[in-house]
């Protein structure tokens, strides 16, 4: 048999140009923070902002529903 056929490649798999050889090297584990890019976001509201909004938008929900 074709061994192409047996194990295609991710890349024919998606249908993309980059290939994957999955079988090379094993995931570092101790040091994922250092591999991985840490990607914060400024615009993020915080956990005080982010409860406010929830209980506001019960608050305004019941407004409407009693005065509607």
């Amino acid at each position: 048999m074709n061994s192409e056929l047996e194990n295609p490649m991710v890349s024919d798999v998606i249908g993309g140009a980059q290939t994957l050889n999955l079988n090379n090297e094993r995931l570092d584990c101790e040091h994922l923070d250092e591999i991985t890019e840490r990607w914060i976001d400024p615009n993020r509201p915080s956990f005080v902002t982010v409860l406010f909004r929830f209980f506001a938008n019960i608050f305004v929900d019941c407004f409407r529903a009693v005065f509607s």
